[in-house]
């Protein structure tokens, strides 16, 4: 399987370790609802129940197919969908996908986003503009949305959507969190069958893990397992290629719905 390139964020950085800690076990129940979830509409509605305490009512998630997919080419790349259907039929028939500016940010792999500033940071000129602005008649005012990759490097789009959102500022982070395990999960029970073989990290790869799920930087790792920060960095990068994932969080997010962590 092809592997992207990796990406700069090596750790969760927060600013706040203690802050960072908080958000995270306040998302471990949401995490073990979706891993209790036995179907995508399920893992759906364990999700709106988190987001919906920021406003959001609607979400929706997918690969990202290469230019020139047919509509329903594009429709069966979504993984997660609690979408107006109005909406989405009006979007898959005009080919609105590679004209959106969300859907632009995401294939660039840009940090989560919130939509209103997806023109600005894209570059989208008119056309990027009016398909926002018709989102806004299916009461997708504003939203958030999260870059991910497949194991074979394909991008992959998580958005949640409403008239209203009060997103926190350092919940970018515990979103891609809950977005990553979440499209973990419903990829598994699209394929219905476990991993091909099991993943295997040393004691000494987990234990950096765990404390980059804590929130340290590569430099507080090392301190408090007196390693140098190179093999700190080396441990992570073998995690992540392990796992097929780009970033650090996204490998926490694996780990834990693999329960190869605590």
């Amino acid at each position: 399987m092809a592997r992207r390139p990796e990406r700069p964020n090596a750790v969760l950085t927060t600013g706040n370790t203690r802050n960072w800690r908080r958000r995270l076990d306040d998302t471990c129940s949401v995490l073990e609802g979706i891993r209790r979830s036995g179907s995508p509409d399920e893992i759906c509605r364990s999700l709106l129940a988190f987001a919906g305490r920021f406003g959001a009512t609607n979400l929706l998630a997918g690969q990202i197919p290469q230019p020139g997919s047919s509509r329903n080419e594009q429709l069966s790349h979504v993984l997660l969908d609690a979408w107006p259907k109005e909406w989405s039929v009006r979007y898959f028939s005009n080919g609105y996908l590679y004209h959106d500016p969300t859907i632009g940010l995401v294939c660039r792999d840009s940090p989560p986003f919130l939509w209103r500033d997806a023109c600005r940071l894209s570059g989208t000129g008119a056309t990027g503009a009016r398909i926002m602005a018709e989102a806004t008649e299916f009461r997708l005012r504003d939203g958030m949305t999260v870059a991910l990759r497949t194991v074979e490097g394909m991008p992959v789009g998580f958005s949640v959507a409403g008239e209203s959102l009060d997103i926190p500022a350092d919940y970018g982070l515990v979103l891609q969190l809950i977005a990553a395990f979440a499209l973990g999960h419903a990829i598994s029970l699209v394929d219905g069958k476990p991993p091909d073989r099991p993943v295997r990290l040393s004691t000494r790869q987990k234990d950096v893990l765990r404390w980059a799920a804590e929130g340290l930087t590569i430099e507080g790792i090392a301190e408090r397992l007196t390693i140098s920060r190179n093999t700190v960095d080396t441990h992570l990068r073998v995690v992540r290629e392990r796992l097929g994932v780009g970033t650090t969080i996204h490998a926490v997010a694996e780990a834990l719905r693999l329960s190869l962590i605590d």
